[in-house]
C-alpha cells in the first residue's frame, strides 16, 4: 500500500557496504578531467532569480524545483503527489532502483549492461534543507529562461504512454513519492548522476556532462558553479558601484 513517510530514509541504506564500495571504486575510475564551460542563461539585470536544489544522498544525486514553477506539462504530479511545496527528481536504473534488496547481479547488470530506466518523483512539504536534513543540499538560483530549460529536459526523461502521459509503477523509496517509467537507457557512462549532470548543463549550469558518473562528482561541481556564481555577482555588484 502507498504510504507517505515523513522525513527521508537515505539511499545509502538501500546498498550492502562490499557492493556500494565497488560501485563507486569502478565508477571513479572512469571521471574524465574535462574542463566545464561557462554559465549559460544568466538572469537580467532586473531579474528576480528562482532556487533549485542539488541533493546528494551518498552514491545518488536528485535535483529539487518548487511545485509553482512546474506548469501543465506536469499536473500528473499535482494530481498524484498532492499538497506538495517541492518536488524532487531523480533517474536510474529501472531494477537497482526499484529493489528492494540490492543484489551483486543487479549492481553487475546496471554497470556493464543498457537497462531500463525509471524516474523517481518525492513531494516535499518543507523546504529540502529542512525536508533533508541528513543530506547534502547545494541551492542555485537560475533565471527564468534556466528554469525553463531545466523543466523541459526533466519532462522528456518520462516515457509517455499511447495518451501521451507517464505512467507509474510503484510506490517510491521514501516520503510521499512514486516511481515512473523513464525515457532513455541506464548504462555505465549513463548513470544518475550523469542525468543530473546534463539536465544542470541544459539549464545552462557549467558542469561537465561526460564522464560524470559519482555523486561527489556532482555536488562538487555544482558547489564550483555556485561559488562562480557568487563570485560573478559580486564583481558585478562593484562595477555597478563605482559606476
Amino acid at each position: 500500500m502507498f504510504n507517505c513517510l515523513q522525513g527521508e530514509q537515505p539511499l545509502l541504506s538501500y546498498l550492502g557496504e562490499g557492493i556500494r564500495l565497488q560501485l563507486v571504486l569502478l565508477l571513479t575510475l572512469f571521471i574524465g578531467g574535462c574542463t566545464a564551460n561557462s554559465w549559460r542563461y544568466l538572469p537580467e539585470h532586473d531579474e528576480i532569480p528562482t532556487s533549485i536544489y542539488v541533493v546528494g544522498h551518498g552514491w545518488h544525486t536528485g535535483i529539487v524545483v518548487p511545485s509553482h514553477l512546474l506548469g501543465a506539462k506536469f499536473d500528473f504530479l499535482q494530481q498524484q503527489l498532492p499538497n506538495a511545496n517541492y518536488f524532487e527528481f531523480g533517474w536510474g536504473d529501472k531494477g537497482f532502483y526499484q529493489a528492494e534488496e540490492i543484489t551483486s547481479g543487479l549492481t553487475v547488470q546496471a554497470i556493464f549492461w543498457p537497462t531500463e530506466s525509471v524516474m523517481h518523483v518525492v513531494s516535499l512539504p518543507t523546504e529540502p534543507a529542512s525536508y533533508f536534513s541528513q543530506s547534502e543540499v547545494i541551492e542555485l538560483k537560475l533565471s527564468h529562461q534556466a528554469i525553463e530549460h531545466l523543466l523541459d529536459g526533466i519532462a522528456a526523461s518520462f516515457a509517455k504512454n499511447k495518451h501521451g502521459a507517464p505512467t507509474k509503477t510503484r510506490p517510491g523509496l521514501y516520503g510521499c513519492s512514486w516511481f515512473y517509467i523513464g525515457e532513455g537507457s541506464y548504462y555505465m557512462t549513463n548513470t544518475c548522476n550523469s542525468w543530473v549532470a546534463r539536465m544542470l548543463d541544459q539549464a545552462g549550469v557549467p558542469i561537465r556532462t561526460t564522464l560524470t558518473l559519482t555523486a561527489s562528482s556532482v555536488l562538487s561541481q555544482t558547489q564550483d558553479a555556485l561559488d562562480e556564481y557568487l563570485c560573478c555577482l559580486s564583481q558585478s555588484t562593484t562595477v555597478k558601484s563605482a559606476i
